[in-house]
């Protein structure tokens, strides 16, 4: 079985994690890019899916017509497990009932919802199009469409942002009473209008406390900590965000787009106009790939399982990849547990708090 991420570079305006944007109006533009996806699809011809992920811009600002042909590629295409796991994201403006309505019909069972505040003042700052009413209206019309599994995105740690301000955001998104939660902070990307006016986020250090403040405000709550950045009530983890972090296998389509199957990655080009005139040649949109050797596999999934509360098993990887972690690398996880950063659990590697604050700091150590 194999997980499916779509993306779908579609945004209303120009967003601080965006560095590629498609104006309003240009509907033939999304037409001929979801031509394009049907191209790059084909190569996939019936292939099992245990989870599908349609993100990336704003997939639900195309209109019914579009979601109804983009739904129809995928069926056509691809063989979906009985229990499928099929994610979109959405932005809450223009999320109306009738759209919610035809992506429940559709077979859509997940929506990460992009609240990312419910401070105006914030949303305003992001330039963001919807309000914080808009957000809770949209959250309340995937309740009346019948969705009963929904993340939100929640951002923290804005320039500025003082501690109470992110104790009432994560109190008032809480009170929603969605099933997942996703934090994020904000980053800063090349060409966005705060890369432009060379925008200094908090340090580290502060930064450090906002997350251990949210984390600790969720704790009394029905949200589980499952991985350093997302949170779920009771069999609500992202399954999809899971099979990456366990190293499976998965097929990206689109612009920008990664696939992994079996130890080779691959990497479609990051450009949209690119993308679409390779497909239209008859060209690949790979723009590179490489395959890692056992002993990298193991040191990356190694990484990725630190990032999930429960660690990474490391003998039943190493069994799985076919090598074990050579006298280096035993060295550095012994000095890691020693300065309190990592532990073991029976069998699991599995990372302190502490050592949660550095997993940057801990990946390029190992590497």
């Amino acid at each position: 079985m194999i997980s499916l991420y779509i993306h779908i570079p579609f945004c209303q305006r120009k967003c601080f994690y965006c560095s590629f944007v498609v104006a309003i109006g240009q509907d033939d533009r999304i037409d001929s890019y979801l031509e394009c996806l049907t191209q790059e699809a084909e190569k996939h011809p019936s292939t099992p899916l245990k989870t599908i992920y349609v993100g990336g811009g704003t997939p639900t600002h195309m209109n019914l017509k579009q979601l109804e042909r983009l739904f129809a590629i995928l069926r056509s295409t691809f063989q979906f497990s009985p229990d499928c796991e099929f994610t979109i994201e959405a932005n809450p403006e223009g999320l109306e009932l009738v759209k919610a309505k035809f992506l429940r019909d559709s077979g859509v069972n997940r929506v990460s919802l992009g609240v990312q505040s419910l401070n105006d003042s914030y949303l305003k700052y992001l330039g963001r199009v919807h309000d914080a009413r808009q957000a809770i209206i949209a959250f309340e019309n995937l309740r009346k469409a019948g969705f009963a599994n929904i993340n939100l995105d929640l951002m923290y740690s804005f320039p500025g942002q003082t501690f109470e301000e992110i104790e009432r955001d994560v109190k008032a998104i809480v009170a929603l009473g969605s099933e997942h939660l996703s934090l994020y902070t904000l980053t800063i990307e090349e060409n966005s209008k705060f890369y432009a006016r060379r925008l200094k986020l908090d340090e580290g250090e502060i930064q450090a406390w906002q997350y251990q403040l949210v984390v600790s405000l969720l704790k009394p709550t029905e949200f589980e900590q499952y991985e350093i950045s997302n949170f779920a009530k009771s069999d609500c983890r992202s399954r999809h965000n899971l099979n990456y972090w366990e190293g499976g296998d998965y097929i990206g389509l689109g612009v920008g787009s990664h696939s992994h199957l079996q130890g080779r990655r691959s990497w479609n080009v990051s450009k949209t106009a690119a993308y679409m005139s390779r497909i239209k040649d008859g060209e690949s949109p790979l723009e590179g790939e490489e395959w890692l050797p056992p002993s990298e596999q193991l040191r990356e999934r190694i990484l990725f399982g630190l990032r999930m509360n429960q660690g990474i098993d490391v003998p039943a990887l190493s069994r799985t990849v076919g090598v074990s972690l050579d006298s280096d690398g035993k060295e550095k996880i012994t000095q890691l547990i020693e300065g309190g950063f990592l532990f073991w659990e029976d069998s699991r590697l599995c990372a302190t708090d502490k050592g949660r604050m550095v997993l940057d700091e801990i990946g390029a150590l190992l590497i």
